[in-house]
């Protein structure tokens, strides 16, 4: 949403533009504190099948919520037992319950809760509302008629309506929940594929659903009994889980996506009413793919993005990535990542596979190739990690890769888990997994044969320029992912993922070393800026006129002692006292964004954004 700037605009510090981690602030980021949680049921290998942290979100009380896979043998958070509810046993490497939880943003466990039962249930992200409480779209199965449960009193037997939407409040207790297929004699006819939720300024939900033929969607649609596979809707709930609206989408029967899985992204334009959707089309990275149709118009490659007429469900534009292909099928790539900025901006995460010496691979409409193809050859081959910004019109802004391998490198595992985006001021974060990459002026360059370590990337949004990249130090032998990133009310950044073995064993860190106590666990973590909201006093300032052409007015209670002005670089600019005056004059400066920090004879603290025209 757009804010609306007022001739005097009253600032809560809370709520202010951040200028941490530009410029010379890039490394200066610490580890705060880490959580970790887990039963001790698995497998060997780390897959979507494996505990791990899928989705986080921030709530405008600053706490955060999380969603993960946990199974049973000892189950544990932060140490402490848990309850859940899939069997205690290790049968197929333990079932897989849901798993939400909640923490202050000093890692304090607020609750926890697990939905699950004698199958595999999983959920793969969370939205909250204007009141925090949570959603998710959950896909369920049982075995025998054993119970499911979404609490300790709430529970259902028989699911052959797989698919619900699943509603707690802020403190974790059971709201209500919604089956969104209608009744069926057979499971096999039940089982539908829901993608991620999102959730609009009123509180509406929105997501995509494939249902099979029959009635569903509380009687408001019909798939008819010629379909084969699937029909795609696009639908929206309002926050009582009741219907609204739907749209079917112009996907051709037997055609759609691979499942029901993390593998596809689903985001929501609320400025241009638009959706998008993106992934790849198969179950992972080499798997043969499934066949996708849109408006009769096929798609040739693996990766995808596809933009969608919120109105209509109509293509408005879509973007495929080509480079040599392997053994006759379209190369490696995956987007896991999507999220849109209030400019209408798309970004996109996820890995892009270069042969060795590959020139000129290509994002294209295959369609329109004249006009929309977008040529780039990264320095580094094999599987890289990558983000892609795009406009709202799907010309490619900028393609981030690896700029170079570092001088250890030996190997590169091949995996789908660089994952997570967020954006934060005028930079862009990203969730990778690394051993031996250069990121510009960021090297990783682990001793040989180093699996993966959780990493943190950071981009300037404007020019894709790395700014920072903060790793979690695993151990040698054991890969370790980052799978979900967020940005808290204070500029801090939230990540999750998997892990074996060990994590943060850096010597001297700030954070103690966690311990897996089964074949992977999840952990959760948080980054805490250098410039943090929370390094100052809760200031009230108000600044005015915003946008200004020179002169900006400084009001507050307390007496003004001093300012800083930044760039957008987070380079200092301006430096001064106030010396009794309420002003400060930005006449020498080019038009754009700048961020000042004023501080108060009283020893009190504050950021302001300020536009100059």
């Amino acid at each position: 949403m757009q804010n609306t700037l007022h001739k005097k605009t009253k600032l809560l510090l809370l709520l202010l533009f951040p200028l941490w981690g530009l410029g010379g602030y890039s490394q200066n980021y610490q580890w705060d504190w880490a959580v970790s949680g887990g039963g001790t049921y698995g497998t060997l290998g780390f897959d979507n099948d494996s505990q791990q942290i899928y989705d986080i979100k921030v709530g405008s009380d600053n706490n955060y919520y999380f969603i993960a896979t946990i199974k049973n043998g000892t189950p544990q958070l932060n140490g402490q037992p848990v309850m859940v509810y899939s069997p205690n046993n290790s049968i197929a490497g333990g079932r897989n319950d849901i798993f939400l939880f909640s923490t202050t943003n000093t890692g304090t466990i607020r609750w926890s809760q697990a939905i699950g039962g004698g199958a595999d249930n999983i959920a793969y992200n969370l939205v909250l509302d204007s009141n925090n409480n949570v959603y998710i779209g959950a896909f369920l199965r049982c075995y025998a008629n054993d119970p499911i449960h979404f609490s300790a009193s709430e529970t259902i037997t028989a699911v052959y309506q797989t698919n619900y939407l699943v509603k707690y409040d802020s403190n974790g207790v059971f709201q209500t929940k919604k089956a969104l297929q209608g009744t069926v004699a057979n499971v096999n006819l039940g089982v539908g594929q829901l993608f991620d939720l999102v959730i609009d300024s009123q509180d509406q939900l929105h997501f995509v659903i494939g249902l099979q033929k029959g009635t569903h969607l509380d009687g408001n649609v019909t798939v008819p009994n010629n379909i084969t596979t699937y029909q795609y809707f696009v639908v929206k709930y309002d926050a009582n889980l009741d219907y609204i609206s739907s749209i079917l989408l112009p996907i051709a029967d037997g055609t759609g996506f691979p499942g029901v899985g993390p593998g596809q992204r689903f985001a929501y334009d609320e400025n241009l009413n638009r959706y998008y959707m993106a992934g790849m089309r198969s179950y992972n990275i080499t798997a043969a793919l499934t066949p996708l149709t849109y408006g009769g118009k096929p798609f040739s490659e693996r990766a995808y993005i596809l933009a969608i007429n919120g109105s209509n469900g109509t293509e408005v534009w879509r973007r495929e990535v080509y480079s040599q292909y392997l053994n006759g099928e379209p190369a490696v790539h995956n987007f896991s990542s999507l999220v849109i900025d209030s400019n209408s901006d798309v970004y996109v995460g996820g890995q892009i596979w270069r042969m060795l010496n590959e020139q000129n691979l290509k994002i294209y409409d295959s369609y329109n190739p004249a006009t929309t193809t977008y040529t780039f050859t990264p320095t580094p081959h094999t599987n890289l990690p990558t983000v892609i910004k795009f406009n709202s019109s799907g010309m490619v802004q900028w393609v981030k890769t690896p700029t170079a391998f570092a001088p250890n490198f030996t190997s590169n595992v091949i995996n789908t888990h660089s994952k997570g985006l967020a954006i934060n001021g005028n930079e862009i974060a990203f969730g990778s997994s690394e051993s031996y990459f250069i990121w510009d002026s960021f090297s990783k360059n682990n001793p040989q044969f180093y699996q993966p370590d959780p990493t943190l990337l950071r981009f300037n949004k404007q020019t894709g320029t790395t700014l920072g990249m903060h790793d979690i130090k695993g151990e040698a032998g054991t890969p370790s992912y980052m799978r979900a990133v967020a940005v808290d009310n204070n500029g801090n950044y939230v990540v999750g993922g998997g892990f074996s073995g060990q994590l943060f064993t850096n010597a001297g860190g700030n954070v103690s070393t966690i311990t897996c106590s089964g074949y992977h666990n999840f952990f959760v973590a948080k980054l805490t800026n250098p410039l943090s909201n929370e390094e100052f006093n809760k200031l009230n300032v108000s600044v005015y006129p915003n946008p200004t052409t020179d002169i900006v007015n400084i009001e507050t209670a307390e007496t003004l002692q001093s300012y800083e002005v930044y760039n957008v670089l987070g380079q200092q600019i301006q430096t001064s006292n106030f010396n009794g005056s309420t002003q400060i004059n930005l006449h020498g400066a080019a038009p754009g964004t700048y961020f000042i920090k004023v501080t108060t004879t009283q020893g009190s603290s504050a950021k302001v954004k300020v536009v100059k025209k």
